[in-house]
């Protein structure tokens, strides 16, 4: 269950951040189209909640990241070397290397996709002014779909 928790919260910091970030660029591009004359007047409302949410999720997920510390150096069977976040399973050794797989797939996915992801910003070249959220999510996607990637090949390779 820690591990849904973990990830969970990892997307969710990606999802928050690219949420605050497009909020931000919004109001800046109705700026830049003000001042280049292709709109009169603007109105300019800016969400707060996106700042709050993305705290929340920063702070829920440093406290998770500590209590997932304290459990594995609790544990007398964890290999407290082979930890590096909360979302790996370091409590015995076919785990480590479940985590091993997993990872390694992960990041194979993630240079796949990352590829895919640079070259369809070719089919929009004016992006920064009618399609401002496209290069924004489709970049914090790749993190995503890594994350998902490693929860799936993770939760495979236990169940055999």
């Amino acid at each position: 269950m820690r591990i849904y928790i973990t990830i969970f919260l990892r997307i969710m910091l990606f999802v928050s951040l690219a949420v605050l970030v497009f909020d931000y660029l919004r109001v800046e591009q109705l700026l830049i189209q003000m001042e280049r004359g292709f709109i009169n007047e603007i109105y300019l409302g800016v969400n707060t909640w996106t700042v709050f949410v993305f705290i929340g999720v920063v702070f829920l997920l440093i406290v998770n990241e500590i209590f997932q510390f304290f459990q594995v150096r609790k544990n007398k069977n964890s290999i407290l070397s082979a930890y590096l976040t909360a979302e790996y399973d370091v409590s015995d050794e076919r785990a480590v290397e479940n985590t091993h797989k997993a990872v390694s797939l992960a990041f194979v996915v993630i240079l796949s996709y990352s590829f895919f992801m640079i070259g369809s910003y070719l089919f929009i070249p004016n992006y920064f002014i009618d399609h401002i959220w496209f290069p924004l999510f489709t970049t914090a996607s790749i993190p995503i779909v890594g994350l998902l990637t490693y929860l799936i090949t993770y939760k495979s390779l236990a169940k055999i």
